[in-house]
């Protein structure tokens, strides 16, 4: 996922959570234990930013953690992000590993950790299987390839991976939970609290919202290439790989970005399957 360059996104560790709301603007979400631990979030406003902190805590059931696709517990974190209020578009484009943050305080996390081989690397013997057949240790050693060409996706079609549950979220090995897709659980939280089909779901680094249509009215431009990989892993684009979707203009609602014009000049990113 993709978003514009204007944006200011500080990250941080804050030593302790106070337990109150301590700014007149904030977002009062209801608690759910998960285990010994509840959702906290608190929302400040100055003139230019709003600073969000959180624990990281869904506000929403999840899964369970551990699981068979993912061997992570949920843990409290320390988010301290910083958006500001006043995005502004310049045309320029960068990708981003963390895309956004969900209004209950967990982050948006789209691409993965998990990569076939090194940029540039020759095909190996084990090319033309999906990530899932590979032998875990082929697997483990291409896992923190940061330079990677070949992306793995955490949704290929239908199929989920990695251990993802119903939010389309699993847990990172430092214990923090975030969503590669539409966060279902927090939608069906937020559906009812307005009539208009967009509901306003988050917030990206640049400051733009981040969007979700309650009836899926919005289609991606993102398209599955044609054909078949000729180097890499090998293969006919399937989805396993980020890089076997290419934008296509005009072929969706929704331009480079994921996003489109909402509320007469306002920019959203919507999220879509």
């Amino acid at each position: 996922m993709k978003f514009l360059l204007s944006f200011v996104l500080v990250f941080f560790s804050i030593k302790s959570f106070a337990h109150e709301y301590q700014h007149t603007q904030k977002n009062i979400l209801s608690l759910v234990q998960y285990k010994a631990l509840s959702n906290y979030l608190v929302v400040e406003e100055s003139s230019d930013y709003l600073t969000i902190k959180s624990n990281g805590i869904p506000s929403h059931s999840t899964g369970i953690f551990p699981n068979s696709g993912n061997p992570n517990s949920i843990t409290a974190q320390n988010h301290n992000f910083r958006v500001t209020k006043y995005p502004q578009q310049t045309g320029s484009i960068i990708p981003s590993r963390h895309f956004g943050i969900a209004v209950n305080g967990v982050i948006f996390v789209p691409g993965t950790a998990e990569c076939w081989g090194k940029k540039r690397q020759r095909p190996s013997r084990n090319a033309n299987t999906r990530p899932s057949q590979r032998p875990r240790s082929l697997q483990l050693r291409l896992s923190n390839n940061r330079d990677c060409e070949w992306r793995e996706e955490a949704i290929v079609g239908s199929e989920t991976r990695l251990g993802l549950d119903d939010n389309f979220a699993h847990v990172q090995p430092n214990g923090m939970y975030h969503y590669h897709g539409i966060p279902t659980g927090l939608i069906r939280q937020l559906k009812n609290d307005s009539d208009e089909d967009l509901i306003m779901i988050g917030y990206a680094a640049d400051g733009y919202e981040i969007k979700a249509s309650k009836a899926s009215k919005y289609k991606s431009s993102y398209q599955l290439k044609s054909g078949s990989r000729q180097t890499g892993p090998g293969g006919r684009f399937d989805g396993t790989y980020t890089a076997d979707f290419e934008y296509v203009r005009g072929s969706g609602d929704l331009d480079e970005c994921n996003g489109l014009l909402t509320d007469g000049n306002n920019y959203s990113y919507i999220l879509t399957p």
